[in-house]
């Protein structure tokens, strides 16, 4: 009887660590979609960048990079925590870019990431 009770506690323990693990690894907000998508082509520059997350965030950092250098935005990083965010890119043109950003979620912990996406006045018209 001892030993029965003995290893549903070890398997209640069990359990519950892993429940506890599980919801660690999912705990971190992340990007939920963006306007232009990852890996999207999309024939006009976008006036803005939108990003929405999975949770409010403070967005720390954007930065758009076309050909290794940074193009200008009217990123200012953010005081409050928000799920969505809308940045103007006056400056875009043609080309590819990259999205590198990087938030404070919920938790106190930082998750960055990026994205591209290409701008082709081209894309969708017959060769």
């Amino acid at each position: 009887m001892k030993t029965r009770t003995l290893k549903t506690s070890l398997g209640n323990a069990v359990l519950l660590l892993c429940l506890f693990a599980a919801s660690m690894a999912s705990a971190h907000t992340g990007l939920k979609e963006s306007t232009p998508a990852a890996d999207a082509t999309v024939k006009e520059p976008p006036a803005q960048i939108s990003l929405v997350f999975t949770a409010p965030v403070r967005l720390i950092k954007l930065e758009v990079v076309a050909a290794g250098k940074a193009v200008p935005t009217g990123f200012e990083p953010a005081s409050e925590a928000v799920a969505s965010y809308v940045i103007d890119t006056p400056a875009m043109m043609t080309g590819n870019f990259t999205v590198n950003w990087a938030a404070i979620g919920a938790d106190g912990h930082t998750v960055a990431n990026s994205f591209s996406f290409v701008v082709d006045s081209a894309a969708g018209s017959a060769p």
